[in-house]
């Protein structure tokens, strides 16, 4: 194809013959040709520039105004790029209304010089069309050429950015973040783009699934990379001003092909290796104790490397605790969708599906540090931001050092899944619904493996800064607390036992809400502080020993 521009020039047009529709030259045009007739225009084929005298618009019964404006209406309805109009014969000159209506319908008009024939004009541009034709073909299939040689060489597409560079002559950006691919050619010839970022994980329109290739926010070609629906990631193409030729489009095409198929390779092996993944997960979850150089092995082999410690994370879709075929295939959809964003935190996060059905994430975390803190605090924010067509549950166990540690944080996890279950509503606003552990009450005790261990655990968070507080001020806290529970909640009653004022208590109380973050006038909060008030007054060695005396009956019992 050619533009209107080329064809002036191919054509042997005046610089002046240009009479409307300046601005609208670049439009491209597939071949030229002629009528004379009124209802010519109804043979025209989409992209077909068109010659006339303008002679059947003199014969008609509207006026010449009137019939070249309906034409105008009529060509830019069926697709043409302009007109060319041989004044002088039979029409001296075009009124101010058509050109003005030309401009208006972006539809260039052109003068046709008298001496010229219409063979003049139309066989320099369909032998110019022809010539640029050929060259089109031979460019794509010396493209061909090179991407064959590209795969028999067995080269890998980390190498496509330096080919599609070298065959465009332009910098060349490829992005996947799932695949952390991204490769520049030349290197850092892009500035910093947050719109693949963006882009990454959404679904994609019907328009950009039908046309992926694009322009970009800053006005270069981009082809985004889909996978059902989804995108992938793209490639940029910089400093082009001008539409691509067929030829470039084509290198485009074939460079997203075989990114594609290089993902579709990367997702079987994934998917296989994640089966054999589950069943190592289980052996960590489970706490199988292995020699360490088995589970540096079993880790290879599945393609992971462990780290000394991790924190355990439990996510469900589904609303009920199902087992069986719809729980895998929700909960796999979950994990499926989620692998791309996940590997792209850079956390070497071991990730997949329990023996519930449930996507369990392993997070490396070095102790408990602020380092620790910001690894899961990356995986929550990435999670919260996660779009699923359904709520989304998630249970957070605390770190626990070692190996070992794996078994209570999973079991944690478990706690906090079901509590968040049992918490939502099928009306819930939230799309993701989180837990942590840490911050539950009396289902630490319940569940705990030691309750009493947990109880002690809690009445230290509870106590801890009253404590602190009664000791540098000199305050009478925990006694008021004391007072107010065993009075049941009674303000004048406290206040009696310990001569003070009504208002007195209220005060106490206000502080002790605030450095315990427990209401002590709330039925749940209360039953916590009374918990933690008798672990205090028993003390924690005590708990720990009646804990072990219990450990040992268990094992008399066995024996």
């Amino acid at each position: 194809m050619i533009t209107v521009r080329e064809l002036i020039q191919v054509g042997g047009f005046a610089k002046n013959a240009v009479l409307a529709g300046e601005e609208f030259l670049d439009r491209e045009l597939l071949g030229v040709t002629s009528f004379d007739s009124p209802d010519g225009h109804r043979w025209l084929r989409p992209g077909e520039f068109v010659l006339t005298t303008g002679f059947p618009f003199l014969t008609q019964k509207d006026s010449c105004e009137e019939g070249l404006t309906r034409l105008i209406d009529e060509l830019v309805e069926t697709g043409t790029p302009g007109l060319a109009i041989k004044l002088g014969r039979y029409i001296e000159s075009l009124p101010p209304a058509v050109l003005a209506h030309a401009q208006n319908r972006q539809m260039p008009i052109l003068s046709f010089p008298m001496e010229k024939a219409w063979s003049d004009v139309i066989v320099p541009v369909v032998q110019y069309i022809n010539d640029k034709q050929r060259i089109e073909l031979n460019r794509t299939h010396a493209i061909y050429e090179r991407f064959h040689r590209h795969l028999t060489a067995g080269d890998p597409v980390s190498k496509l950015a330096e080919l599609l560079h070298d065959l465009l002559q332009a910098p060349v950006s490829i992005q996947v973040p799932g695949c952390k691919w991204k490769w520049e050619s030349p290197p850092e010839a892009f500035p910093a783009d947050s719109e693949i970022g963006q882009k990454f994980g959404q679904t994609a329109s019907r328009h950009l699934g039908m046309h992926p290739l694009a322009k970009s926010a800053n006005g270069y070609p981009i082809r985004w990379l889909l996978h059902e629906q989804k995108v992938q990631g793209a490639i940029v193409v910089g400093q082009m001003d001008r539409e691509l030729h067929a030829w470039e489009k084509v290198a485009i095409e074939q460079s997203a092909a075989l990114l594609s198929l290089e993902m579709e390779r990367m997702r079987s092996v994934a998917e296989t290796y994640q089966r054999f993944r589950n069943d190592f997960l289980q052996l960590l979850l489970g706490g199988e104790i292995h020699a360490q150089d088995v589970l540096t092995r079993k880790a290879d082999e599945v393609g992971w490397k462990l780290a000394d410690h991790y924190t355990v994370v439990v996510m469900g879709v589904s609303p009920h605790e199902r087992t069986g075929i719809e729980n895998w295939t929700e909960n796999h959809g979950l994990l499926e969708a989620l692998r791309p964003l996940l590997s792209s935190l850079d956390l070497a996060i071991l990730f997949g599906l329990d023996q519930h059905n449930r996507v369990v994430l392993l997070v490396p975390t070095a102790a408990e540090t602020a380092e620790a803190v910001g690894s899961m605090r990356q995986v929550l924010e990435a999670v919260r931001s996660f779009a699923w067509q359904q709520p989304v549950f998630v249970g957070l166990g605390r770190f626990h050092s070692g190996r070992a540690g794996i078994v209570q944080s999973y079991r944690e996890a478990q706690i906090s899944f079901r509590t968040a279950l049992r918490g939502s509503s099928a009306s819930a606003a939230a799309n993701t619904v989180v837990v942590d552990f840490h911050d539950l009450g009396l289902e630490r005790i319940l569940f705990a493996e030691q309750p009493g261990t947990e109880a002690s655990s809690l009445a230290r968070e509870y106590l801890g800064r009253i404590r602190e507080y009664d000791r540098e001020k000199n305050g009478q806290l925990l006694q008021t607390l004391q007072v107010f529970l065993q009075a049941d909640g009674n303000h004048a009653e406290a206040a009696a036992q310990l001569f003070v004022h009504k208002n007195t208590i209220k005060y106490r109380l206000a502080l002790i809400r605030e450095l315990s973050g427990l209401n002590p006038e709330n039925g749940h909060d209360q039953l916590l502080l009374r918990i933690a008030m008798t672990v205090q007054s028993i003390g924690y060695p005590q708990a720990e020993a009646g804990i072990m005396a219990k450990v040992r009956r268990r094992g008399n019992l066995h024996g």
